[in-house]
């Protein structure tokens, strides 16, 4: 034979490996995004995840054209079969490192196993091979071997029966196999030609990309509120929380990093507030505080002293006003772009008042959740390249926010109407994937170190099996840092925007964070841990009131419940005497200002461990800080003094100690009870348990 006849069969049956293997990612990212976008509204492809999902495909392209080429030597009578075949032996050697498989999956195996040794038997010439050419094209074996895991994870709903999912899957396999057996029949056995399969391998992708495009486009920005009468004014209001930012970590309190110099540009013309405080060490009740003005007990909205996977948090109380219903009944127009679904959502009461509601989330792309997809494997392969930690990312980036913010402060601007802009930023949280080149803004960073691998870890250091490693250290730090960095970077670029609008002078800007977090302190790793320590509930918070042109600092104690008083106090209304709050545009009590914070725990944190049991609250006046936990001893610290809070002070006799004692009580006492426990709903508990939060 010659060397022609020899190049001849590699090209072809690489080209039949490109197509096939291309075909196989159409059917997979197709499968795989399509029920995400269909039951959670506000999952999007983002911007960034089209560079990953054409990275994937290009794996695949190169992987195809090299077992093509072998099948065009191997097999030059039938490429496009031997193409087939090494999807599902590929598919088989995938699901290895899976082990132990999920049932879907051990139903793909039973599948896939007895699929390739047929495509084996279709290689060899003869009648066998045109009674099985139905089962060989690369569009029914990528669905066959997708099928049964596919509808058992993907296309059903998490609580339904095992058996509904078994059938299921069954009806799917069969209709793929039926519909083949047919189609095979109408097109007379004829082979399929590479060009018309290449042609709807490029239309399906091409198609893919559009429909996900066109359909996740978000609406036009609609102002549904009017400009103010002649003469009256009314400053707009931007709320921006950092999620998870601890005061400590930002270069605005002095931390070593310079992670956030646009926030110290703005403070140049805002008030900081040196001792500001959250009201809890998670988002929902933090959030509550800030928009009500009450503690998380008054709210409603908080994690119950024993949750569950289905009673994770409680809601905001219906009877409570929100600051944007307040603002709205003003006519201000409302509007929220908040990266934090998964406890800023509406199920949360958050939501209340305002008039658009943008929760822009990702596609879950991670192999580690679906390890059936063979994107699993090449995420393998490029991570011996590149950084890969992108592809378990199921936060929006401060970027994806500011999209649409900047689109809300355009609209605002043309309709001239005051408005409310609540913005949420969330990159400094777990799993800490900052966006390049954030990423290695830090020195630390620790390739080997995957984001699936920080929950485990998360999980052996609140149990005091592990501690942390001057390696692990160093990542985490370097990659919340990064975080944080981003989210500086972000408030930047909106905050110049609102310059050159020329909406910033007259503007109320308040900059802060729900809570801290821990990064091995005090042998804890994460938030929503049910403790209250400086890490934890030390805030940063900075405000620029209107036409506030210089820099103040406050080092008084603030409480995130003394943000709505304040805003009512700027408008000029009374306050409700609920709130528990105060105006910071007032002087503090004669005696100084009282703060409290109390701990909340996770469903899936410290089951069976005594250090997680009971109720942590803190209470601060002055430097002082009383932490009494109802199941263990009470901790006193000087915060100033001691802002790690390595010494404690505390002594049954100590006065100091007796009379914060004696406050708390009170303040204790005087908490209404709770509501009957919240039971999530089926969408709300999956988006939670897509997050982490559940099981």
């Amino acid at each position: 034979m010659s060397d022609i006849s020899i190049t001849g069969r590699v090209l072809k049956g690489a080209a039949w490996g490109v197509v096939a293997w291309l075909i196989y990612g159409a059917v997979e990212w197709t499968l795989s995004a399509s029920v995400q976008l269909w039951r959670f509204p506000e999952v999007r492809i983002l911007d960034w995840q089209w560079g990953l999902i054409t990275m994937v495909l290009a794996v695949y392209a190169v992987i195809g054209l090299v077992v093509g080429a072998v099948g065009g030597l191997a097999a030059p009578a039938a490429p496009e079969i031997f193409a087939s075949l090494t999807l599902a032996l590929a598919f088989i050697v995938n699901l290895i490192p899976a082990f132990p498989l999920a049932r879907s999956e051990e139903i793909a195996l039973a599948v896939a196993v007895p699929l390739a040794c047929l495509l084996v038997a279709a290689l060899i010439p003869g009648g066998l091979q045109k009674r099985l050419r139905f089962l060989t094209s690369p569009w029914t074996v990528s669905l066959l071997l997708l099928g049964a895991p596919w509808v058992s994870r993907e296309a059903l709903a998490f609580r339904q029966p095992a058996l509904v999912k078994l059938g299921a899957s069954f009806l799917f396999l069969a209709a793929v196999a039926g519909f083949a057996a047919l189609w095979n029949r109408f097109r007379a056995n004829r082979v399929p030609r590479l060009g018309a399969q290449a042609a709807l391998a490029a239309i399906a992708i091409c198609g893919f990309a559009t429909v996900a495009a066109v359909a996740q486009r978000p609406p036009a920005v609609r102002v549904s509120s009017s400009a103010p009468p002649a003469g009256t004014t009314k400053p707009s209001i931007l709320l921006i929380t950092m999620d998870t930012v601890r005061a400590d970590r930002t270069s605005l309190y002095g931390y070593m990093r310079d992670t956030t110099p646009n926030l110290r540009e703005f403070a140049k013309t805002a008030t900081l507030y040196t001792h500001a405080f959250s009201t809890s060490d998670f988002t929902l009740p933090t959030h509550a505080s800030l928009f009500t003005g009450l503690y998380p007990n008054w709210s409603g909205a908080l994690a119950p002293l024993n949750p569950d996977e289905r009673h994770v948090a409680d809601p905001l109380r219906p009877d409570k006003i929100t600051l944007a219903q307040i603002l709205s009944s003003q006519g201000y127009w409302t509007a929220e772009s908040a990266a934090n679904f998964g406890f800023l959502a509406p199920w949360t009461g958050l939501t209340r008042g305002f008039a658009v509601s943008d929760f822009p989330q990702p596609l879950t792309i991670s192999p580690d959740r679906r390890p059936f997809y063979l994107y699993a494997t090449a995420r393998r392969l490029l991570s011996l390249v590149v950084n890969t930690a992108r592809f378990e990312k199921i936060l929006p980036s401060a970027s994806d926010i500011n999209g649409r913010v900047l689109q809300f402060l355009d609209a605002a601007k043309t309709a001239g109407a005051p408005f409310f802009l609540f913005v949420n930023y969330m990159d400094a949280h777990t799993p800490y994937v900052p966006d390049p080149p954030y990423d290695k803004r830090y020195p630390g960073l620790d390739p080997h170190i995957a984001p699936h691998q920080i929950s485990p870890l998360e999980i052996q250091v609140d149990s005091g099996k592990h501690e942390l490693t001057a390696r692990e250290k160093n990542h985490l730090s370097a990659q919340y840092d990064g975080g944080i960095a981003e989210e500086d970077a972000a408030i930047g670029a909106l905050l110049k925007r609102l310059r050159d609008l020329g909406l910033y002078d007259d503007m109320l800007i308040v900059v802060t964070a729900d809570h801290g977090d821990t990064l091995g302190e005090h042998g804890l790793m994460d938030h929503f841990l049910g403790f209250v320590y400086q890490e934890l509930i030390h805030v940063p918070l900075a405000i620029k009131y209107p036409h506030e042109r210089g820099a103040s600092r406050s080092d008084e104690l603030v409480s995130q419940v003394d943000l709505l008083p304040t805003v009512l106090d700027l408008l000029g209304r009374k306050p409700n005497p609920e709130l528990q709050g105060r105006s910071l545009l007032r002087p503090a009590p004669a005696d100084g200002p009282t703060v409290f914070s109390q701990g909340t725990r996770d469903a899936l944190v410290g089951a069976g461990n005594p250090r997680f049991t009971g109720m942590r609250r803190a209470i601060l006046r002055g430097s002082s800080k009383l932490i009494e936990w109802s199941a263990g001893p009470p901790e006193l610290y000087d915060i100033d003094a001691d802002p790690t809070e390595s010494h404690n002070l505390y002594r049954p006799d100590d006065p100091a100690a007796i009379d914060l004692s004696r406050r708390l009580a009170s303040w204790v006492s005087s908490m209404p009870r709770q509501t009957v426990p919240h039971k999530l709903d089926k969408s709300s508990a999956e988006r939670l348990k897509s997050l982490g939060y559940i099981q």
